[in-house]
């Protein structure tokens, strides 16, 4: 079997995660797969790194129709038994190439799509219309999370089209870190090794909430000082949550900037609590990769958390967009470092048992198979 998978190739976050960890593991099951991208970045080089086979093929502008052509030539003469997309671009393209590619084309369903681009006029205007019709073009769509095929089937997307597939993280082969005291002084641009450290890392998008996350971390350094945000990421909300630390004058939040992909779960381990703000989410990969460091979780409530994590037995909810109540829990977890341990331990056991990379390659390798032989029928 070999399988491409399409996608822009300036992925950042989970959907990078996610792509590259699958792609490696479905490497291991002995499946022929490669990478077809649009752009270069970190993604490709991350993938050549891996070993993954990858194909670039430009395209500078998102208006710039002239990769079509290309695109369907290199897979109609690639062998390939399957095209998988990932993301908004990679399932317009698709849609002008559908009739072209000779092979069946599936896709797999990240984030809610009416909200990748909020915050973004433009963006928003054209692009979220055109991946929605995109996707109803998808004889199969892969959601990460119940609650994404729910919201799917709310939609008017036909129950059948819909396959639910976990994420799922390397639980094996954990990359190794530096010290907490090495990555506070590389890293960090303040003294913060004597206080306790509570930590996001996501894009600066609307849709992550990382004001929700400032607005939490004011309420908490207003009532107490032994305590540090780090906020690791960047995005076209950066300067906004800057200037609102500025003028606000918060002392205590820390802006470490994009960090290097492998200096990610040094990151988390320096933390003491591992937040997520998100108004809308699928299944994301920053609480795994903090539980898998045993790190405490707080989170909102947001897309499939709460598939993930279990309020008061492997984490701390609050609802989306309430930062009073997520500050709250990051206070309580703040003063209680036995709560902390049992909620990181708790959680890191659940991951451990439920959310592997083997069982998550599996299951694509299952969904392919049926989708190949339906195609032939």
């Amino acid at each position: 079997m070999k399988v491409i998978h399409f996608i822009s190739g300036g992925d950042t976050g989970g959907a990078k995660t996610h792509v590259l960890s699958l792609l490696k593991n479905l490497l291991k099951l002995n499946i022929d797969v490669s990478l077809l991208c649009i752009m270069e970045g970190v993604f490709t080089e991350e993938a050549k790194e891996l070993g993954i086979p990858v194909k670039i093929i430009p395209q500078e502008k998102r208006y710039d129709i002239t990769v079509f052509g290309k695109i369907a030539e290199y897979i109609n003469n690639s062998g390939a038994d399957l095209v998988h997309c990932h993301g908004a671009r990679a399932n317009y393209i698709t849609l002008f190439i559908r009739h072209k590619v000779k092979i069946p084309m599936i896709t797999t369903l990240h984030s809610d799509y009416k909200l990748d681009f909020a915050g973004n006029f433009k963006k928003n205007l054209i692009y979220t219309p055109m991946n929605a019709f995109a996707l109803r073009k998808f004889s199969y769509i892969l959601t990460i999370t119940k609650s994404f095929r729910d919201m799917m089937e709310k939609r008017g997307f036909k129950a059948e089209r819909l396959k639910v597939i976990y994420n799922g993280i390397d639980m094996e082969n954990v990359p190794p870190v530096i010290s907490k005291t090495e990555f506070l002084e590389k890293y960090c641009p303040g003294e913060v090794k004597n206080k306790l450290l509570v930590g996001i890392a996501a894009r600066f998008q609307a849709v992550k909430g990382v004001d929700v996350f400032i607005k939490a971390a004011e309420r908490v350094l207003n009532k107490r000082n032994d305590t540090a945000f780090l906020i690791a990421g960047d995005g076209d909300d950066s300067e906004t949550l800057k200037n609102y630390v500025k003028e606000h004058n918060i002392k205590g939040i820390y802006f470490l900037g994009q960090l290097p992909y492998d200096v990610i779960d040094s990151f988390y381990n320096a933390l003491d609590i591992n937040v997520l703000s998100s108004y809308s989410e699928s299944f994301p990969y920053a609480l795994l990769e903090g539980g898998r460091r045993k790190r405490a979780s707080v989170s909102t409530l947001a897309g499939g958390v709460a598939e993930m994590i279990d309020n008061e037995k492997t984490g701390l909810l609050s609802p989306v967009g309430d930062f009073e109540k997520l500050g709250d829990n990051i206070d309580r977890l703040l003063s209680d470092e036995g709560l902390r341990n049992m909620l990181g331990k708790n959680f890191y056991n659940k991951i451990n048992s439920d959310f592997s990379l083997v069982s998550m390659a599996k299951r694509h390798v299952k969904i392919y198979s049926e989708v190949i032989e339906n195609e032939k029928a």
